[in-house]
């Protein structure tokens, strides 16, 4: 079941594209602006990737949850995590997309690079950079932020994986001697068996620790709750603060907007009676469009529809 779908970069690449009609801009700030269209497009590329296989496997799937594009801040740190998948027995696969366009390279010290038109760029460990997003994950699953589920009268502490999915057509090299934390970096056609492989980790105790569906729904739409979006200030990111109004009002026309989608996101009414609805409810009627056609109810008024269906 998919919970959330990835937030649109579109607002973000309309904007840039507004700088790039800047007349006198410095040839540097403009290859700079090019390289982040270019890099925001291929995130997209990559994350929409995983994404589709995540659907394929698991959209239909009553014992798991998929969580896309999750941006979480908790004391002052944030984590931007691509997607999460979710089981039962409380198990989190947190996802880090990366779109590569030739090769991916990691040597024997666990340094990371790419081949881009035969040369080696030297890239950020995606390893350490999805440890980061997991130590700020666990941290806020121990506040009251989030409500663990419970099994049995005992509250379940989750187990975290972590997953490194890097493009189909990408090749990737590894060293020679064994690595095993790498096992994790995997294509994305390989992510279904390797979910697989990792959930039979429990053993006996998996019968044990099972929670039910509407529990692991609720839980993930918790941490729905706490997504932030992103906010970019795209003149002040280039030094652009001197562009004069006929140029820099439709960017900050466009940030604006998406500045208020975001403040406005997080709010859900019932489309009926119009009072406001928590998260869960929301998300409940949108995942259950056979019944609701796609609309959003409180819980009275989804009670006199499934009555009126009967």
């Amino acid at each position: 079941m998919i919970i959330k779908e990835a937030d649109s970069r579109n607002k973000d690449l309309e904007a840039l594209e507004q700088l790039l009609q800047w007349p006198d801009l410095a040839q540097q700030t403009r290859q700079s602006i090019e390289q982040k269209i270019r890099l925001i497009r291929a995130g997209v590329k990559g994350e929409t990737e995983s994404a589709y296989q995540l659907r394929f496997h698991f959209d239909n799937h009553p014992d798991w949850v998929v969580i896309n594009d999750l941006r979480l801040q908790y004391q002052g740190k944030v984590a931007q995590i691509d997607h999460i998948l979710i089981n039962r027995h409380l198990q989190i696969f947190v996802c880090e997309s990366k779109r590569i366009a030739g090769g991916l390279i990691i040597n024997e010290l666990g340094e990371f690079s790419r081949m881009y038109k035969g040369k080696g760029q030297g890239m950020p460990s995606p390893l350490e950079q999805n440890q980061r997003h997991i130590t700020l994950l666990s941290k806020l699953l121990q506040t009251n932020l989030i409500q663990l589920p419970s099994c049995f009268g005992w509250r379940l502490r989750p187990s975290i994986y972590s997953l490194i999915l890097v493009s189909n057509d990408a090749y990737i090299r590894r060293p020679k001697i064994s690595m095993p934390e790498l096992d994790s970096v995997i294509k994305n056609e390989q992510l279904q068996t390797k979910v697989h492989q990792l959930s039979k980790s429990l053993g006996i105790f998996r019968f044990v620790r099972t929670i039910p569906r509407t529990s692991l729904h609720k839980f993930a739409c918790q941490l729905v709750q706490q997504h932030q979006p992103a906010q970019y200030d795209w003149l002040g990111y280039f030094g652009l603060n001197h562009l004069t109004n006929k140029f820099a009002q439709p960017i900050a026309e466009a940030q604006s907007q998406t500045e208020t989608q975001s403040k406005t996101a997080r709010r859900y009414f019932c489309i009926a009676c119009h009072k406001d609805i928590t998260a869960s409810a929301a998300y409940y009627c949108w995942n259950h469009k056979n019944i609701f056609g796609g609309k959003a109810y409180c819980y009275q008024c989804q009670q006199k529809i499934k009555l009126q269906q009967q």
